[in-house]
């Protein structure tokens, strides 16, 4: 819990949910019922916005409706310049909500809607453990409004859980046996396409989501669609920067007598069209693990599964790394070495490839 939390911007409403101060009452909250906010081409997954809040008197550790109580603020970068713009909390609504996420499935919640005196008005985490769940289950394409659960007597708390959107994986789709799916509907069992051995069921996935601000060494690149050579990736591609991509070409031959290699992202950046994400703030990032290392193919693209090198280990965290290990325990062995699916470059000599690329303007999936 925090006073700090995640939010997704609905949008500045003409719609003015508290018109009259001097109670707790939003006399207008019944105007938002049956509306839905976002959609497939502008989805709320796109909307996160990180909220401050600040109480200025009132209520203790709340935001009050009551505004000849207390202004009570917020401080937001809604036009993301770097640096958050306070604004003056008006209403807090408890709706009954339908959430429908970019797959297509919906769920229900008890919906948190905030208001500020400018009409910018978002949907707010949840104090509710089920309810959180729900908001941090997939990308959020957008939120209808069903009907009022509470519009006098709310008693919106500042302190609140962080809620960790999810604003990455939903565009990254994975070869299975079954087809294409999108990576954060993936689970253990399922077969997924490899480019030596065949369909192969996934041991282990985790997932872990990143505050950009708190670690920028973990910014993603993002790989353009076609900027591989041969119109790969079919989609925008998002990769954390040590995730490997396969590189099949005559230079590779040419610097390490094998056509087929496997390069971090961030060592590629020298080339047009692959690029670090300075768009997010946070992102979430998803593993999975086979028996072996193998070589995917994501949005058309070959790239790697997680290879359970002594830095990736170090990279998922402790209770990741303590399941990998309950089920791979040889992990453990200091003098175990995990055989990657292709040759690793790494560094320097990883850049200087790219580069000979880049200067020839040859493919990197040739």
């Amino acid at each position: 819990m925090a006073t700090t939390w995640n939010a997704l911007y609905l949008g500045r409403l003409t719609q003015v949910l508290d018109p009259t101060e001097g109670d707790n009452d939003s006399e207008g909250a019944a105007l938002l019922t049956g509306r839905i906010f976002g959609s497939s081409a502008q989805p709320l997954s796109k909307q996160i916005f990180s909220a401050a809040t600040t109480n200025n008197g009132g209520a203790a550790g709340v935001m009050d409706n009551n505004n000849t109580a207390a202004n009570d603020t917020y401080r937001i970068d809604l036009n993301e310049d770097g640096t958050r713009e306070t604004y003056t909390h008006d209403a807090a609504v408890y709706y009954n909500a339908t959430l429908t996420y970019l797959d297509g499935t919906t769920t229900t919640i008890a919906a948190r809607v905030i208001q500020m005196t400018n009409g910018d008005t978002y949907l707010a985490p949840s104090v509710a453990p089920a309810d959180v769940a729900k908001l941090e289950a997939k990308p959020i394409q957008s939120l209808r409004v069903d009907g009022i659960s509470n519009s006098t007597t709310v008693s919106f708390t500042q302190d609140r859980p962080v809620t960790n959107f999810v604003c990455f994986a939903d565009d990254v789709m994975i070869r299975t046996a079954d087809g294409q799916v999108p990576v954060q509907d993936l689970r253990v069992g399922d077969r997924v396409a490899t480019l030596d051995d065949g369909p192969q069921p996934i041991r282990w996935i985790g997932r872990i989501d990143v505050d950009l601000a708190a670690m920028p060494r973990m910014r993603p690149i993002r790989i353009r669609a076609g900027a591989l050579g041969g119109g790969l990736p079919q989609a925008d591609l998002l990769v954390s920067p040590q995730h490997r991509v396969l590189v099949r070409s005559a230079i590779a031959q040419q610097m390490f007598g094998t056509t087929e290699v496997l390069v971090a992202a961030k060592q590629l950046t020298l080339l047009e069209g692959i690029d670090a994400a300075d768009d997010l703030d946070r992102v979430g990032y998803t593993h999975f693990l086979f028996d072996k290392h193998q070589v995917v193919v994501s949005n058309g693209a070959p790239t790697e599964s997680l290879y359970t090198g002594p830095e990736a280990l170090l990279s998922v965290g402790p209770a990741a790394r303590e399941e990998i290990l309950a089920l791979f325990p040889m992990l453990a062995d200091e003098g175990h070495q995990a055989p990657p699916a292709r040759m690793l470059v790494k560094g320097r000599v990883g850049r200087d490839m790219a580069q000979r690329h880049a200067e020839g303007g040859a493919m990197l999936v040739a």
